[in-house]
Order: C-alpha cells, then sequence, then structure tokens
C-alpha cells in the first residue's frame, strides 16, 4: 500500500535542516555535520586509524553506525579474561561514558548509555598495523557495526601502544560455554532461534560480498534477553595477524 503523501514521514524531519531523518533521531546532513566538525578533538595517534574512524562515521547513516575513537581512560575495572585469541587478547572492562544511546531533542544533546560493561580485543603487535590490516577494516567496517552482528562501539589504546577493539559484552558468553552451561539441554525452539540468528548474519555478510574468514563457536556470541535467545557473529572479518600481509590465497576456517 502507498503511502499518503501527505502523511509525516516515518522518522520525521530534522528540526535544523528540515530534511527527513535517515533513522530514529537521525538525520544524516546534520549529525555527520557535527561528527565532522568533531575531527579536530581526537586523534589515536596514527593517521591511518583516524581515516578508518572518519571515513565511517562521513558514511554513517544511523547513531549506531560507525566507529569512534575512545580515550582509554574511559575505562575502568579492567580484567584480563585469561581468553587469547590467536592474535589477540581479551579483556573485560567497564566504559565508563559509554555508546551514544538517545537524542535529547529538547537541548539536542546525545545521552549516552553509561556506564556498561565492554570487551576489549587487544591486538597483538598493532603498533605496527599493516596496510592490510588496515583495509580490511575498511572494507568490513559496516560488519562491525550491523544489528544482525556482534556491535563493536570503536577503538582505543593501551599504554603500551597496542590498539583495541572495544566491543559489546555478551553475558551468556558464546555458543560454546553456551552449550557447556546448558549441559546440552537447550530446547528446539531456542536452537532454531539461533540458527535463524546465525543464517541473518550469515545473509548480511555475503550480501555485502564478503566473508567471515574464520566462522566458529567461539565468534558466535549469545544473548538471552527477556527469555528471547539470540546470536551474533563477531570478528567479522578480522582473522590474520596484524602487522603481516595476507594472502590472498589463505584457506580459511569454517564451522
Amino acid at each position: 500500500m502507498f503511502r499518503d503523501m501527505g502523511q509525516p514521514p516515518l522518522y520525521g524531519n530534522c528540526p535544523d535542516c528540515k530534511r527527513q531523518r535517515t533513522t530514529v533521531a537521525w538525520c544524516k546532513t546534520c549529525d555527520v555535520a557535527t561528527l565532522k566538525e568533531n575531527f579536530c578533538n581526537w586523534t589515536s595517534g596514527y593517521h591511518m586509524i583516524d581515516e578508518l574512524i572518519r571515513y565511517t562515521q562521513l558514511n554513517a547513516n544511523e547513531s549506531m553506525d560507525y566507529l569512534e575513537w575512545i580515550n582509554f581512560d574511559q575505562f575502568d575495572l579492567i580484567k584480563n579474561t585469561k581468553i587469547q585469541g590467536a592474535h589477540s587478547s581479551i579483556y573485560s572492562a567497564i566504559w565508563m561514558e559509554g555508546p551514544r544511546w538517545n537524542l535529547d531533542e529538547v537541548v539536542e544533546v546525545w545521552n549516552r548509555n553509561g556506564p556498561i560493561k565492554v570487551i576489549l580485543k587487544r591486538l597483538n603487535n598493532s603498533h605496527n598495523m599493516s596496510q592490510e590490516f588496515l583495509n580490511q577494516l575498511y572494507r568490513y567496517h559496516k560488519c562491525l557495526q550491523s544489528g544482525a552482528l556482534a556491535d563493536c562501539f570503536g577503538i582505543t589504546k593501551d599504554l603500551t601502544s597496542h590498539y583495541i577493539l572495544v566491543m559489546r559484552y555478551y553475558e551468556n558468553g558464546n555458543l560454546y560455554s553456551y552449550i557447556d552451561e546448558s549441559m546440552g539441554n537447550i530446547c528446539w525452539r531456542d536452537i532454531i532461534d539461533i540458527l535463524w540468528s546465525i543464517s541473518i548474519g550469515l545473509k548480511f555478510i555475503h550480501e555485502h560480498d564478503l566473508v567471515h574468514k574464520n566462522l566458529h563457536g567461539g565468534n558466535i556470541l549469545i544473548e538471552n534477553e527477556m527469555g528471547s535467545i539470540d546470536a551474533k557473529i563477531a570478528d567479522t572479518g578480522l582473522y590474520g595477524p596484524v602487522d603481516e600481509q595476507i594472502s590472498s590465497q589463505q584457506i580459511y576456517a569454517l564451522v
């Protein structure tokens, strides 16, 4: 059914430029311009990472559709989870400020959702990051922020100059730990929900002509909110060492 031309736009109009918002409380013209004005107020210390973050912000279509630079002093209660990836170390922390959450339209200021618990994925040897790995981040940045996949909020750098991906913390862990803790006693409804969520994530990846490169149960994160099970695919396109060139002939691991 066609929408009545007199009906207000689905997300309303921006009060400043009067253009139609692309999503809830997000004006691509004005909000992207605000992000651009803030470029001079932060730096990662490495111009290529600065350019990557700026690229995601200039091409953002909604409020969670980009990476941001997060100062390391924003994190408290940092703990080593003892989980080691092939090319990374995993920590948990409290992000005091938290990500953007909602817009206070009265004063036109974005409120943040902190403090929240997050995962810090510390990239080994990232002080010597290769151009190929940066190119991967450019190609896959939409997969770091898609609602169908695990959320990545931004990038930070620790006191040893290692770069870190700041990711959402999922209370129920990965698929392996979820199955272990359930002792294999998972109802069919939850199994179907998990498989459906994984298929939606893979569909998003493949629609963008990309592949995951290292899909296994450890990269499938589970969230259980109000009895509803959801699965989020993590680490899309981030397989391989940060400081080495990656061969296009490499064989990638799958479930």
